[in-house]
């Protein structure tokens, strides 16, 4: 994660001697602060420092990469390898169960309880809690640390941003104050993603550095632009989109970094190319001996897209963990590879989008061929550059090129399912008209389930009785 350059000269000696934010996690000032969040049982004049303030910022920026990284969370995620972006892609049609366990394939064949421990909730949640705490702190103690402050609160609205476009209406934006919790009132998805609006505004009043294009403060004014224009386009609200997205460059990307120091690594490149519990998908699968299409499925694996490079597990040599899966790895990420939170890619897709839902097929069409034309980075792999597409002569096949062009662009990175939900709930389409739907490769059908629950461990809050509906 980026560093601020109107730090204190006791930060700079914090950051030598960590040798950069990622080291950081190695440092004893964050083994004695940076514990899994129980609170009361820090000594508050533990954290009563300017030093002590940022070391807690770059810990909860840390806890940040829970979505994607296990390494970001207190080890794992829930107990499990996957976390949030690999779940949800599974729940879509990026990827596959390749494993035994039962809870994992529940979640690929859309038939998902409530209690299903493989949904990773709580991590998500608890960050939120490191967020929080981090915030007030770095505002008490180094309150000049504007891009600090900005970028806590960035982190803050991602993870509500993730839980509204993932889980089900009724999540309890819960907290805790000096040790004694708040239990939150189940909020539904539109009310979560109004915090994290506020929230990323409150990013933007902070941020009151450079508008020098190289300096760390326009770096993190333009991660709250994009993190603000993707709260509006799923609040329907385009027409405030470009005014945000129009001044970042396609190369920008703000990274979720993991680390060769740990233990675990980056989530996807772990469960997929080496565990092997999941796999890259497909839109066909060997049912009783047959090749069969899943129908609104995408042939990530067979398509030959150079913006999802796969390799089949033999000539990989991986094995699904199950023995029977047919297997493909996917080669965008390797194992310490960071991953983008936001991109200049997202920009451009959300002006594409904007386009469309004007009515502007011809505008769209002349985004998604430039970035075909020359396409940006995706973390450090470089795409090749792709023929480009013919324009549709109608809105209903637009809006179908559109989410797929946007499918193989955001691959692996957390959008999949909202893109999904939103086709439901923007542009009038059915669930068995944007789902996987029909006959499922391990036996049966798939089910029905178009979001996560919120775990019923939540249940401990008194106002929790469970999701309010399982709308898109």
């Amino acid at each position: 994660m980026p560093l601020s350059q109107n730090r204190p000269r006791w930060v700079a000696s914090i950051v030598l001697a960590c040798a950069g934010t990622v080291a950081i996690a190695g440092c004893d000032v964050k083994k004695e602060l940076l514990e899994p969040q129980n609170p009361g049982l820090i000594d508050p004049s533990a954290v009563s420092s300017p030093a002590a303030a940022y070391a807690l910022k770059v810990g909860a920026m840390g806890k940040v990469r829970v979505v994607v990284d296990p390494a970001g969370s207190t080890g794992n995620c829930n107990g499990n390898a996957e976390c949030l972006w690999e779940e949800v892609g599974s729940l879509t049609d990026e990827f596959h169960n390749a494993d035994f366990q039962n809870t994992r394939q529940d979640i690929d064949q859309r038939s998902i309880s409530d209690d299903n421990p493989s949904v990773p909730y709580a991590p998500v949640t608890q960050a939120r809690g490191y967020v929080r705490d981090a915030i007030a702190t770095v505002k008490s103690f180094i309150p000049d640390s504007s891009n600090d402050i900005a970028e806590l609160y960035n982190g803050l609205a991602f993870l509500e941003l993730s839980l509204a476009e993932n889980f089900c209406n009724g999540i309890p934006l819960g907290h805790t104050v000096n040790g004694v919790i708040a239990y939150g009132t189940p909020l539904t998805n539109a009310q979560v993603l109004d915090s994290a609006l506020a929230h990323v505004d409150s990013a933007i009043a902070a941020n009151k550095g450079s508008t020098d294009a190289a300096s760390q403060s326009v770096f993190i004014q333009r991660q709250s632009q994009l993190l603000k224009a993707r709260i509006l386009i799923d609040q329907g609200k385009f027409t405030q989109v470009n005014a945000l997205t129009a001044g970042v460059p396609s190369s920008y990307a703000y990274m979720l970094a993991t680390s060769q120091g740990k233990t675990e690594s980056f989530g996807l490149w772990t469960i997929v190319n080496s565990t092997a519990r999941l796999s890259v998908s497909d839109s066909a699968e060997i049912i009783n001996g047959a090749s069969t299409p899943t129908k609104n499925a995408l042939p990530f694996a067979s398509a030959n897209d150079p913006r999802v490079p796969v390799q089949s597990g033999i000539s990989a040599g991986v094995a699904p963990e199950d023995g029977a899966t047919p297997m493909f790895v996917q080669k965008i990420w390797g194992r310490f590879d960071p991953t983008p939170m936001v991109s200049g890619i997202d920009a451009r897709l959300m002006e594409a989008e904007v386009a469309l839902k004007a009515g502007d097929i011809g505008g769209m069409m002349t985004i998604l061929n430039a970035l075909r034309a020359a396409p940006p980075k995706i973390s450090n792999y470089q795409p090749a550059a792709m023929a480009p597409l013919a324009t549709p002569a109608t809105t209903d096949a637009a809006t179908t090129l559109y989410f797929r062009e946007k499918a193989f662009w955001t691959f692996g990175r957390g959008q999949r399912l909202n893109d999904m939900r939103r086709q439901m709930r923007q542009y009038n389409r059915t669930e068995d008209q944007v789902f996987p739907t029909g006959p499922y490769f391990k036996g049966g059908n798939y089910g029905h389930t178009i979001n996560l629950p919120v775990s019923s461990t939540e249940k401990a809050n008194p106002q929790f009785t469970g999701c309010i509906d399982r709308n898109p």
